[in-house]
């Protein structure tokens, strides 16, 4: 989904080869959805300023989503959606806000894992179940790619220690917390200061956080069952 809302003048539909990036928030946005599936409330941090705010909120207001059912019956709901927030400069001067869906579920804010003695490159998986009174639980390794067994360990419980000590807001279905399964894929990657300062400036969801090696594991978390599912891949406004 890509949705332009002009600054200046009204703006239609516009092709990524049509403007210039300006700046791109990657954030996540509190969503209340009715029992149509249309989004009735948008929560963005406060580092967004007002100007970009107003019609970011407007653009995520004509998302659509599936909302749970209880009972027989469509309840409300509360999800957390990350979203790229994108200021961008048309060819004819304008500006314009183009709001990006990425995913939903709960929101997790997740410590960044110790880096273990075991030195060295690779990935992993690690599976959770976000309770909910904001706890993390039955956490475990569904997933791996490391040059040794050692490596593997060492890791695996650096991430396992993290998560456990992490907290989450957990989605609501009518207005009650709800238990939400996620995945949380983990890059550690060694990066000399320079190839990290290109990281940060490419914003990329997978990237460590520092030249150390540690990886930033806010927004990294899949939902596997929330209860609230876009009605597209990819919500349009």
């Amino acid at each position: 989904m890509e949705w332009w809302a002009a600054l200046v003048l009204p703006v239609g539909a516009a092709r990524a080869a049509d403007v210039q990036v300006v700046q791109t928030y990657h954030l996540q946005a509190g969503l209340d959805v009715d029992t149509a599936g249309q989004v009735t409330r948008v929560e963005l941090p406060g580092a967004v300023p007002p100007v970009l705010g107003a019609p970011a909120q407007e653009a995520i207001k004509r998302w659509r989503f599936k909302p749970p059912v209880r009972v027989g019956h469509a309840v409300t709901a509360r999800t957390y959606a990350w979203i790229d927030l994108v200021l961008a400069q048309r060819p004819d001067g304008n500006y314009g806000v183009a709001v990006r869906y990425i995913k939903n579920g709960p929101a997790l804010v997740l410590r960044a894992p110790r880096w273990p003695r075991e030195q060295g490159d690779g990935r992993l998986t690690m599976a959770a179940v976000v309770q909910p009174d904001g706890s993390l639980t039955d956490i475990k390794l569904v997933a791996s790619e490391f040059s040794s067994p050692l490596a593997r360990k060492q890791f695996a419980l650096a991430v396992d220690e993290a998560i456990r000590h992490s907290r989450a807001l957990p989605e609501l279905v009518d207005g009650k917390p709800v238990a939400t399964r996620v995945q949380i894929p983990v890059i550690f990657q060694t990066r000399s200061p320079s190839d990290a300062a290109e990281a940060k400036a490419r914003r990329t969801t997978d990237a460590p956080a520092d030249a150390h090696g540690t990886p930033d594991l806010s927004g990294q978390a899949v939902a596997l069952d929330s209860p609230v599912q876009p009605l597209e891949a990819e919500p349009r406004g």
